[in-house]
């Protein structure tokens, strides 16, 4: 083990204990030496992003096996959450990665193994034994799960992205999802001057939006029933932003058809239930495709002449490694831009911030929150 700096033997962490139970409590810094990869580095967390996909974990769902296994997988006790941040390198496990100490860096949150048929196929976002940290997937039984909701949490030397001196570290927290947006616009198979449609504006349809624009789509419309993400993808080039609460299924139909009469070639449902689905098919235009980014255990119906004419529906999940260095270039060009998404917290509020999200009494017009280790 090689250090740049003093590591403490404990650390503030929130930790997951069980469904709906997330505790702020001290616990030992992760033993990076003891986990036999000689890759593992250790950063100082400076900024972490909560993402919805811990709302999901929080009340007991396992998204990563829905998504990527297509089955549910029970959680383990004692999840530290958090996989989107950024930081400091402050240890390495092995000297070939000294070079990363004191660096700045956004980690690929996630390894997969190289040697399942996934893998070997260029499949990689699909492995099914992926090392995720705040999943708790794939690290076998552990005291605690690592994650990102801590003051250290391990990494990866050979995916640890160095930050240009422009990128804050707040915003860098945001390259997880940001990754996952250009995945999804592959997979939604953007073209080039056709319309496409995101429903669902939070801070996965705001970026895809954004992502599709860099893509070359247009026009760019996204429907969301909060206000707040209305104005904000108002504010990152979107065509059209249309705020659909209190409009039913067949007024919301109607003001699309009226927007892209031939169809959207592109569709992205970040919302996932059956009327936002209907939504989506019916306005997809011929040879057009619908990602469901939101896969949930629920049955499904539509007619089957809606994907007719060479339409389909499919799904995207995670990022492939070669999405990351993408989003990072836009990132760091002003081309992806999410400091207006951020309201910034700190470690000891995420429990009580996830209790009032699970009763939905917080306020609607906080749009992302990013815990931060500093002020």
């Amino acid at each position: 083990m090689i250090y740049s700096e003093t590591i403490p033997s404990s650390m503030p962490a929130v930790v997951l204990e069980k469904p709906k139970r997330l505790v702020y409590r001290e616990i030992p810094v992760w033993p990076i030496e003891s986990y036999g990869d000689p890759d593992m580095v250790l950063i100082k967390v400076e900024a972490c992003g909560i993402c919805g996909s811990d709302l999901r974990y929080y009340a007991g769902e396992n998204p990563w096996a829905q998504h990527t296994l297509g089955r549910h997988i029970d959680n383990p006790p004692n999840i530290v959450l958090g996989h989107e941040f950024a930081g400091v390198v402050v240890s390495a496990a092995d000297e070939r990665n000294s070079h990363l100490l004191g660096k700045r860096v956004a980690p690929i949150c996630s390894k997969t193994c190289g040697r399942c048929s996934e893998c070997r196929q260029g499949r990689e976002q699909l492995c099914p034994n992926t090392l995720h940290l705040g999943h708790g997937q794939g690290w076998g039984t552990q005291p605690f799960y690592p994650g990102a909701y801590a003051r250290y949490a391990p990494a990866w030397a050979s995916t640890c992205y160095e930050l240009p001196d422009n990128v804050l570290f707040e915003d860098a927290a945001m390259m997880d999802i940001l990754a996952v947006c250009v995945h999804v616009a592959h997979r939604g198979e953007i073209q080039l001057g056709r319309p496409t449609l995101i429903i669902g504006a939070g801070p996965a349809g705001n970026g895809i939006a954004q992502a599709a624009k860099n893509m070359g789509a247009s026009p760019i419309v996204v429907v969301d029933i909060s206000q707040t993400a209305v104005e904000i993808a108002s504010r990152h080039g979107v065509d059209y932003a249309i705020n659909v609460s209190g409009l039913d299924t067949e007024s919301i139909k109607r003001n699309l058809s009226g927007i892209a009469p031939e169809g959207f070639g592109s569709v992205f449902d970040s919302v996932g239930t059956q009327e936002s689905m209907d939504i989506g098919l019916a306005v997809l235009g011929k040879a057009g495709t619908l990602v469901n980014m939101a896969v949930h255990d629920s049955e499904m119906k539509f007619n089957f002449m809606r994907i007719g004419s060479e339409r389909k529906i499919t799904t995207s999940c995670n990022f492939a490694v070669g999405d990351y260095p993408i989003a990072l270039s836009w990132l760091a060009n002003e081309r992806f831009c999410v400091n207006d998404w951020l309201t910034k917290v700190s470690l000891e509020d995420v429990p009580h911030i996830f209790e009032e999200l699970n009763s939905t009494r917080l306020d609607r017009r906080v749009f992302k929150f990013v815990i931060t280790f500093w002020g």
